[in-house]
């Protein structure tokens, strides 16, 4: 049975409010008695609830985060930065993943709200913009990440992805591609659809073929990756390099050609836009890419949260974009 306050101060012969000032660290109670009480919580392996005693003084010393699969390396990434910075600072750290649903993610928000989150990052889907406003309008310092939605008054960090389709795109181009398929991602989010017209947009402006077809939508998932290669090269006239636009939908992709019998970058030339880590080296031909950095994403994120904890009278927002590099591997070849 676990142990309770009430125990603690019957064990220890004093009353409840005697313990909660130990617990809390108030210099009015005498040593004698502190002893007493530290050496009972220790008989009884008694835990003070920290995020209760927290939330009765209006402070949780938690940060909560917002993502949208905590199963992707890119989103895991991106926590760990937030979390190395939450660490430093003694903050705890609630994780959630919306999962590309708007339902779960006012439901997520919802519970940040309720544990008194001192402060929010969010992966947003883009469909939940009138409750964000509102937990910024009751002073919660709230930061976006990686996907950017506009109409939201609160800092942004992620990605250049404007500038990584047009690296992606005139890399293949210079190599001679012209006829380029894309997977695509969901385009019942914002950030999809957003994403979407860029490379629609950055293709009319390279002069590349302009084939509908040639265009894969859906959920950002291995099993859309691999639907949209297989699909892409039965085309009748199949594109020459197919670039994917996130981790997940590329090993899809790279699982369809392996069953396929389809040999990259022999067979069709692939690129990425993602995070530069040791699964694309190990992968058998390297995989070509434009780089992503979640990690330094959830870094700043947390540190801009605690640097409005710290100056609550600031008000400009500020929007942090990183820049990103092609990596040449084996994955794309000239024509």
């Amino acid at each position: 049975m676990v142990a309770t306050i009430k125990d603690v101060a019957v064990k220890a012969g004093v009353s409840l409010g005697t313990v909660s000032k130990v617990i809390n660290g108030d210099p009015s109670v005498s040593d004698k008695r502190r002893e007493r009480v530290m050496a009972t919580i220790a008989a009884l392996g008694y835990s003070p609830n920290s995020i209760a005693q927290n939330l009765r003084t209006a402070n949780s010393k938690t940060i909560s985060v917002l993502l949208a699969n905590i199963t992707n390396p890119f989103q895991m990434a991106l926590a760990k930065g937030i979390e190395e910075v939450a660490v430093a600072h003694s903050y705890n750290l609630t994780i959630s993943a919306t999962n590309e649903q708007s339902a779960k993610e006012l439901e997520s928000l919802a519970m940040f709200e309720r544990n008194r989150s001192e402060g929010i990052i969010i992966c947003s889907t883009g469909k939940t913009k009138e409750k964000i406003c509102s937990l910024i309008e009751k002073n919660i310092p709230v930061v976006m990440v990686d996907r950017f939605v506009p109409g939201i008054p609160c800092d942004y960090v992620g990605d250049d992805f404007s500038h990584a389709i047009d690296i992606a795109l005139q890399h293949l181009q210079a190599l001679g591609h012209n006829r380029i398929g894309i997977i695509h991602g969901d385009m019942n989010t914002y950030h999809g659809e957003y994403r979407h017209g860029l490379v629609l947009s950055q293709m009319r402006k390279l002069g590349l073929s302009q084939d509908k077809d040639l265009h894969k939508t859906g959920p950002y998932t291995y099993e859309q990756g691999e639907q949209a290669f297989r699909e892409l090269l039965a085309m009748s006239v199949p594109p020459t390099a197919i670039l994917a636009v996130n981790n997940v939908l590329c090993a899809g992709a790279i699982h369809a050609a392996n069953q396929s019998g389809v040999t990259i970058p022999d067979d069709v030339s692939l690129i990425l836009i993602n995070e530069n880590n040791f699964m694309w080296d190990i992968v058998s031909p390297g995989i070509t890419m434009v780089t992503q950095s979640p990690l330094t994403i959830g870094r700043r994120a947390a540190n801009i949260i605690f640097e409005r904890l710290r100056n609550k009278e600031k008000t400009a927002f500020t929007a942090t974009l990183l820049a990103p590099t092609l990596v040449t591997r084996e994955s794309t070849r000239s024509l």
